[in-house]
């Protein structure tokens, strides 16, 4: 790899050319839907046994298509109504008040576990451990108004810059997102961040987690010599001290990629595996479908504004876009209300990523082919950035005058003012 020192500055993005694609709309239904459940309380009050009894005759019919990423999604029997949240209010109506803006989920002691039963432990304290550490690992969405010298656009090239290394590199995607967290914490703690040390925080970021996630990891005259002379081996060394205190060697958050590959996991294991962990043990689902998923999750990231939401609902989100409502539901434990806001905002990023098409998996020599769906690959540009910018304007004109389109739509007239009002 040509050794490259990265500029953080504020460059124009060349707008590049986007294949359209007709790909179809995925609809899928989980194994895990179908499996019986030991009655429970759920917030309402009512059991789910008592639930499904009410409910036995009731089906909400969803259609598969095996034929998607090559019957990478199994089809299944019909889903109990039960099983799918019934107040569902549309996206335009209640996510939109709470766009860029914090917002509650649904307490982690009342989300279901939908782990199977575990031989080395208990399933639901593994889950509540899970779903702490998105309340215990905080990023500040504000975070770069600590930052006078930063921008956002500085983060997400440098993030493009660290995906490249990772893949020349053939660092797991583990490791990438891991890094990402690092420095957005890291961020959110610190004060006065120089752009200078922008490039130092990131190389060190990735040089912790690499140590963290990977069996071989490189060396750190290999990290050094990546930036062309930016950072020494020295400074690396140090910022990565300060960087462990500042974190409070808290190193172990659940990041997106994370929470996907559990989904994916529960998604495909099959009825009779979920009384054992033997679905957990090997992946049960399509490479080629976890690509498509991660590539999402890319785009994302690079943004800043996704820094608003958790790991767990990123990935979520990311399931009602390319799979189905139900599925990131049941496989999560989330509500709806919940998922909304961030469905909302990642509407453009998921519309960019299915004119692109399909992405191909890419091998490579010394990466076995069961394991190379897991290797960070740069897929995603800079320009398509561009392209998501662009599908924001489109999906903001479309929704400028609804007030208008309603009066065009009903044939409504609106009474005139009353200073306008005729006497007679």
């Amino acid at each position: 790899m040509p050794r490259k020192s990265i500029r953080i500055q504020s460059q124009k993005s060349s707008s590049s050319s986007l294949k359209s694609s007709n790909s179809a709309n995925i609809k899928a239904v989980p194994i895990i839907l179908n499996r019986k459940r030991k009655a429970e309380e759920d917030p309402e009050g009512m059991s789910l046994e008592k639930r499904r009894h009410l409910s036995e005759n009731q089906w909400v019919p969803i259609s598969v298509d095996t034929s998607v990423y090559g019957g990478a999604i199994k089809p299944s029997r019909p889903v109990p109504v039960d099983m799918v949240v019934s107040q569902k209010l549309p996206i335009d109506e209640f996510a939109s008040q709470f766009r860029f803006s914090d917002y509650f989920t649904t307490p982690s002691h009342l989300r279901p576990c939908p782990l199977p039963r575990l031989d080395w432990a208990d399933s639901k304290e593994v889950w509540q451990v899970m779903l702490k550490k998105d309340e215990l690992y905080i990023r500040n969405p504000q975070m770069l108004d600590d930052h006078p010298q930063l921008q956002m656009k500085m983060r997400t090239i440098l993030l493009d810059w660290l995906v490249e290394v990772c893949e020349v590199y053939r660092l797991t995607r583990d490791t990438y997102y891991l890094a990402v967290d690092f420095i957005d914490r890291y961020l959110s703690a610190a004060k006065n961040v120089g752009k200078e040390k922008l490039q130092l925080l990131g190389i060190s970021a990735l040089f912790i987690s690499s140590k963290t996630e990977e069996i071989y990891p490189p060396k750190l005259a290999d990290f050094a010599y990546v930036t062309d002379g930016a950072c020494s081996e020295e400074e690396i060394l140090a910022m990565e001290l300060i960087m462990l205190k500042t974190l409070k060697w808290d190193l172990c958050p659940m990041t997106s990629i994370q929470w996907m590959n559990l989904f994916l996991q529960l998604m495909n294991t099959e009825e009779e595996d979920m009384e054992t962990d033997n679905g957990l043990l090997l992946p049960q689902y399509s490479s080629h479908f976890y690509v498509q998923l991660a590539r999402l999750l890319d785009l994302v990231t690079l943004d800043a504004e996704s820094l608003q939401f958790t790991y767990g609902v990123l990935a979520a989100s990311a399931f009602c876009h390319l799979i189905s409502e139900q599925v990131a539901m049941s496989v999560s434990g989330f509500k709806w209300i919940d998922l909304a806001p961030c469905v909302e905002w990642m509407l453009p990023y998921a519309l960019t990523v299915e004119e692109l098409g399909h992405v191909e998996m890419k091998y490579y020599s010394n990466v076995s082919p069961e394991m190379a769906h897991f290797i960070q690959t740069h897929v995603i540009e800079l320009g398509i950035l561009e392209s998501v910018k662009n599908k924001k304007f489109e999906l903001t004109s479309s929704r400028a005058s609804p007030d208008v389109d309603m009066q065009q739509d009903t044939g409504l007239l609106t009474p005139p003012q009353s200073s306008k009002k005729c006497d007679g």
